[in-house]
């Protein structure tokens, strides 16, 4: 019969040993918990996956639920790894947090495909998202009002697109229309454009596939595509790095799945889930 003989936990670790009949096998197994943004969460996923195939005692979770979450999670050291799909902002790193790159991702542009609207420029990506362009027509479309959905408050996804598109065409001072659609990840973004006709958006590469057979299309931004070799190039106008946040200098396990993110087969595996490997 087995009997459990010590459960410790501190902050995001678990360590539980096990003793068999006898006494004859002892089996440590140590539990991490990561979180933060959805859009790293098919990454560390499958990450995950890899890790435990190869590493028997070791236990591993992550709850995607935004880059902000995951910052003050690595902070308050509730996660030993948080995801953030932006970087750090405000008192952040006085309070500790490191970011550590493992990925490089754009933020693809989608609209529903009731729109016949193609392409747009990083300006009038803005201008919509400011809420100056409310209409189809002003851009080439049809005489239709522009659905805006956008990501919540949580998101890294949001910041960045923010940082990218109206604080750079306009300042740091201008924010989002008020009265758009809010989502609360990548998958539901693209699901809810897909849904919605006349209806624009935005998503991390590793969702375009999904955008597609949810019913949206892909816009050119700028007349570039959305694609892996742009933002490789420096060509696509928005685009931004993926991290992962450490409480100070990764050390112990923390050290060990960043190792292992950025190998040969951690960044196989960021090409695998639709995202950039770090040249």
């Amino acid at each position: 019969m087995k009997k459990i003989i010590a459960i410790m936990i501190v902050l995001s670790v678990m360590t539980a040993v096990f003793v068999f009949a006898g006494g004859q096998q002892e089996v440590k197994v140590d539990s991490y918990a990561m979180g933060g943004s959805t859009t790293l969460e098919p990454i560390i996923r499958s990450a995950i996956e890899a890790y435990e195939d190869i590493h028997a005692d070791v236990r591993l979770s992550y709850e995607a639920q935004g880059s902000s979450v995951g910052v003050q999670g690595a902070i308050d050291e509730v996660y030993v790894l948080g995801g953030a799909s932006r970087e750090l902002k405000g008192d952040e790193p006085a309070n500790g947090a490191v970011a550590t790159p493992i990925a490089l991702d754009g933020i693809a542009v989608v609209a529903n495909n009731s729109v016949l609207v193609d392409n747009l420029t990083k300006e009038q990506v803005a201008g919509i998202y400011k809420g100056d362009i409310t209409n189809w027509s002003e851009v080439g479309g049809a005489d239709k009002d522009i659905i805006v959905i956008n990501r919540d408050e949580a998101s890294g996804t949001r910041v960045a697109f923010w940082e990218l598109t109206i604080k750079s065409v306009y300042d740091k001072t201008t924010e989002f229309i008020k009265d758009a659609i809010t989502v609360e990840s990548n998958g539901d973004m693209v699901t809810k454009v897909g849904s919605t006709p006349d209806s624009i958006g935005y998503c991390g590469f590793g969702y375009l596939d999904k955008a597609v057979s949810s019913g949206a299309k892909t816009l050119l931004v700028n007349g570039i595509e959305a694609s892996v070799d742009n933002v490789l190039k420096g060509e696509f106008p928005i685009s931004r790095k993926l991290n992962v946040i450490t409480k100070d200098e990764p050390t112990g396990f923390a050290a060990e799945f960043i190792e292992f993110l950025l190998s040969d087969e951690g960044q196989t595996i960021v090409d695998d889930e639709g995202f950039i490997s770090l040249p």
